[in-house]
């Protein structure tokens, strides 16, 4: 990883809420932002950013401040299907765990436990804790966890975002209409 990378997301996360992995036309993204692979979970690991599927269901990094003012938002156990409960219960017992432990204890198939998870990253109950597998210089596996996990080693003053803060956040990079539907 290089230290160049590390510090333009750093920068980058100073001043900007959200940021895509991949390639888009509607948002800022990794490379675009000048980090890389390795900055990024980087950041992960120390716990500066929150991994998450807020954006069309695709991977986005969160600033602290954005995943505390999306927190009401989010996080609703009625759009959660059984897998997901079931995933739900298994990492808040556990702590964290790799994909293949969550379908070993969990007894899922490999699609369908990438769906639940999916589905709890998407509603921001759970996270990256740390790299597991590395596969190569660009990619890696992940240990999940529960968010409430990432929430401990946050500073106690970002916990609690004022009424609005989210879409005031949300709307330095996206439109209303994209706020609305992230928000609904």
């Amino acid at each position: 990883m290089s230290a160049q990378a590390q510090e333009a997301l750093e920068r980058y996360f100073s001043q900007n809420a959200l940021l895509l992995c991949n390639r888009s036309d509607e948002l800022p993204y990794l490379e675009l932002a000048g980090g890389d692979w390795n900055a990024i979970v980087s950041l992960l690991e120390r716990e500066d950013v929150f991994y998450s599927r807020l954006f069309k269901n695709r991977v986005t990094y969160l600033s602290p401040e954005l995943y505390f003012a999306l927190k009401p938002y989010r996080r609703r156990l009625e759009r959660l299907d059984a897998n997901s409960l079931r995933l739900l219960d298994f990492l808040q017992a556990a702590g964290e765990a790799s994909a293949e432990q969550m379908q070993q204890h969990c007894l899922l198939e490999k699609k369908t436990q990438t769906e639940a998870l999916n589905r709890l990253v998407c509603e921001l109950f759970v996270t990256v804790i740390r790299r597991d597998v590395t596969r190569n210089e660009t990619w890696c596996t992940f240990t999940y966890g529960p968010a409430e996990r990432w929430e401990t080693k946050q500073p106690r003053e970002k916990n609690t975002p004022n009424v609005g803060e989210a879409e005031r956040i949300l709307l330095r990079q996206l439109s209303q209409k994209q706020v609305q539907s992230l928000l609904k």
